[in-house]
Order: C-alpha cells, then structure tokens, then sequence
C-alpha cells in the first residue's frame, strides 16, 4: 500500500495521541501515523483530561475492542476537551448503530473490521 504523497501531507507538523491498551497495536499505529505525516505520536493506554492537555493532540485515534458505554464516554470526553481534534475510532466491532452513536459523541471517523491501512492513513489526514 502506498502511504499519502508529499504533497497530500500538511504543511505544519501536526501531533498525534493513540490511545490503546493492546500493546501490541501501538508500534504498527505509531508507524503508519508516522508515514501519514504525523510529526509527533505519543501513546497512551488511557486518555485522562490532563494527558489530553498536555499532549494537545491535533488527531486522537482510539482503539477500541468493542462497543459499550465506556468507550463511548471517552469519545465524548475527549471531544469536550478537545474539540478541534480529530477523533478516529478503530473498533472490532462492526455494529453500524454504534458507529453512528460515536460519531454523533464526538468522533470523526469509525473504521471497522474491514477497514485496512489505507483507510486508517486517510482519515488521519483528512
């Protein structure tokens, strides 16, 4: 898969908060949110208030490994805390009501099981 051109990417270095508790994950999201032209990416196995503002993320992607009323929570705390933030979602779960919800909480992107590289690269620099 090829990663966005040169042109594609932002003139301004831009940072980025993962937050994912499968530890596994993180190097593979570090690494395409580095080839998407992300400049700094930090992670974090949560996302309180005060890592929100002292990362002061411009994308905040969130891995989630299902749905519930916790992970929604967080999308809606991290919008109220950040609201000019991109929030992507990545979940395992599939439930289009879900996605709905998270994205009427806060988030901008929810990619499902079926989304690959690809679609995680764009909508982190859309």
């Amino acid at each position: 898969m090829q990663l966005p051109s040169e042109s594609a990417r932002p003139l301004h270095p831009r940072r980025a908060l993962i937050v994912e508790r499968q530890r596994l994950l993180v190097p593979f999201l570090k690494h395409i949110a580095e080839g998407a032209g992300l400049a700094e990416v930090v992670a974090y196995r949560t996302a309180s208030p005060r890592t929100l503002h002292r990362v002061r993320p411009d994308v905040v992607l969130i891995g989630i490994d299902g749905p519930g009323a916790r992970p929604l929570e967080l999308i809606r705390r991290t919008r109220r805390e950040m609201p000019t933030a991109r929030i992507v979602v990545i979940t395992r779960s599939d439930d289009p009501a879900w996605s709905a919800l998270a994205q009427a909480l806060g988030a901008d992107v929810v990619l499902g099981p079926r989304a690959d590289r690809h679609d995680l690269c764009t909508a982190l620099t859309v």
